[in-house]
This record gives structure tokens, sequence and C-alpha cells, in this order.
């Protein structure tokens, strides 16, 4: 049956567990930390533990081996658990697949078969190979997907796992973290264990994840975005500069900064057509970024419709320059800035 992440808790918390799993979705780090949770109570703390635990790489193991595993006995004990990490179902082949099936819809006793998705996504809606292993897993066991968590519920997590850790996190604080190293569950928890450790005890604060935290790409960018609509030249290519030397690629910096002027032209159009930036967050990919919404309509609210109109045309030209020509790429980005600059300063005109 398809089940949530709260009833595959209650679950791990009873006696009885499903027998067959299969996880998957976008947030990776839930799937391979539910996948262990499942793994560990399925083959029990007893020393003999590791005798029934088979762990198996979906891209280089074969359908027999998995179904030789899943049919062996637990060594001196009720059950044992075969974990898959990564198993391509829609690229195996034909016999691999039924084999597979076979194996799913029909588990042996004594075996609890858990099917993860780290870097492999299972398109289960239109690739016919991946919504039948979801029907027979669904059918046989529980599939779990799971999506991206929104900014609020990342918040809350990072909140909560501070706590845990004996430390104190502000759910400001907690934004910001997320603001700085963006959505992935599997940074943010490590920049976590690293403030937690640095803070010893204490709060975390607004400075420590300044100081201490990972600044990724996309917040680079978005700082960039910032010093150009603000006039600061020298904010600007001070964060280019920086980009430059951490060797990151102008095609993808140009692409987060057209990104970031796309936020801030929705924004202002929902503005103008009165309704709330995060409303766009139905329309767009925004889950878990809603605060890109939120930020967008702030830094928006001064600019004129055409400016942005025509901010988004120099960032097309730019990006023509970037992969048609043969001109300097760290160039057009300077020039790129600008020209975005100036459009701030003379309102377009």
């Amino acid at each position: 049956m398809q089940i949530t992440e709260s009833e595959l808790k209650k679950q791990l918390k009873g006696d009885r567990l499903a027998p067959v799993y299969f996880l998957y979705g976008e947030e990776s780090y839930l799937t391979a930390h539910y996948a262990a949770q499942i793994a560990s109570r399925a083959a029990g703390e007893t020393a003999l533990a590791e005798f029934n635990l088979q762990k198996f790489d979906g891209q280089s193991c074969t359908a027999d081996e998995i179904e030789d595993a899943a049919e062996a006995l637990p060594v001196m004990a009720e059950r044992k658990c075969v974990a898959v990490r990564d198993f391509d179902v829609a690229s195996a082949g034909a016999a691999a697949q039924e084999k597979l099936l076979a194996l799913v819809k029909d588990p042996p006793e004594g075996c609890v078969l858990v099917f993860w998705l780290d870097a492999v996504q299972a398109d289960v809606k239109k690739n016919a190979k991946w919504k039948a292993f979801l029907a027979a897993a669904d059918k046989a066991g529980a599939a779990v997907c799971f999506p991206r968590k929104t900014a609020g519920e990342i918040t809350k997590l990072l909140c909560s796992g501070a706590a845990r850790r004996g430390c104190s996190l502000s759910p400001d604080n907690a934004r910001r973290m997320l603001e700085r190293s963006g959505s992935d569950l599997n940074l943010l928890l490590g920049e976590l264990d690293k403030l937690c450790a640095y803070a010893d005890g204490r709060e975390i604060t607004r400075e420590d994840i300044e100081t201490l935290g990972v600044q990724n790409l996309e917040a680079s960018v978005f700082d960039l975005s910032k010093a150009l609509l603000q006039e600061s030249y020298a904010r600007a290519y001070s964060i280019l500069n920086r980009l430059f030397a951490m060797r990151e690629e102008p095609v993808s910096v140009l692409a987060v900064l057209s990104s970031a002027y796309a936020d801030l032209y929705r924004a202002k159009v929902a503005r103008a057509a009165g309704q709330q930036a995060e409303s766009l967050s139905g329309v767009f990919a925004y889950r878990g970024k809603e605060f890109r919404l939120r930020n967008a309509a702030r830094d928006s609210a001064s600019l004129p419709l055409p400016v942005l109109r025509e901010s988004l045309e120099v960032l097309a030209g730019a990006d023509r320059m970037l992969k048609s020509s043969r001109a300097d790429k760290r160039v057009v980005l300077e020039q790129t800035a600008a020209k975005l600059i100036l459009l701030a300063r003379t309102g377009g005109r």
C-alpha cells in the first residue's frame, strides 16, 4: 500500500514490518535514512545481524543475485533483510524485470525486501516499467514517496535537529541556513552537525551561520542579484571575482542569475494582478524554495516591470553569447552585470 512518511515511522516503532518496501522521490536523504532504519529493524541488533543484512548496488548487481539473496534463509533468526539501492527498473532488460516483479509480488517468507532510490529517479506516472514495479510493491508491501520538503518543513526539521544535538536554533536562523546552503537535506544536516559542534550546547547564532556555513552557487548568485538591484558595483564585482576564483562555470552562474531575475519578474506580475507572490509556488517549481518568492516580492517592490523585462532580455543576450561565440566568458558576465546595474539605476530609460 502507498503510505506516508509518518505512517512509515509508526510501522518502524511497531513489531510488524511489510515484506517489501519501495522508497523513492526527490528527497534522497530520506530514502537512504529510512532504508537504513528498515534494514536495522529487519535484521535485528544481535551479534548475527550482519549475516542477516545483505546490501546491493542496483547499478552493478543482477536480478538473479537479488533473488538468490532473498531466497536464502536467515541465520539463526526469524527474518533477514535484502536492501537494494538504485536498481533502475526502466533500463532493465525484459527478463530481469520479469524476475524482479515476480520476486516483489511473492517475496520469500522471512525476508524483508527494501528497494530504495538515491541517484536514480523513478517516473512512476509515465514509464510503464516503473508503474508496474510500483504497483507490485504497493500490493505486496508498502511504497513511500518522499517529495521535496517545503521551506517550512525544512525549517522545523533543522530546529528539532539542533535540539536533539543539544543546541538551539531559531526559525529565522534556520531559514538563513536554507537561503545560504539550499534545500538539499544531505548538505543542510551536515551543516547542522558542524554548527552544533561549534556552538557546543549554546544557541546557534546568525554570526555562526555566516562565518562557518557553506554558501552554495545559488545563494552566492542571489546575493549578486541583490547587489545589482542595489546598484552596488563594488559588491557585485566582488561576488563575481569570488565565483571566478571558485572556478564556477560562467554558464551556470548566468543560469542562476537569470532564474533570480525570473523570480523578480514573476513576483512583480503577481503583485500587479493583486496576488501574493507565494501563490506562484503552485504554478512553478518552488517547493522547498518558497523564500525565493518572498525575497523576490520584497526586492522587486520599487522596480518597474519594463526594467525587469529589459533585464531578462539582457540576460538572454548574454546566454546566447556564452553559448554561441568565442567571447571571453568573464568579460561577458562583467558586461552583463554593468548593463543590469545601469538598467536598475536609470529605470530602463
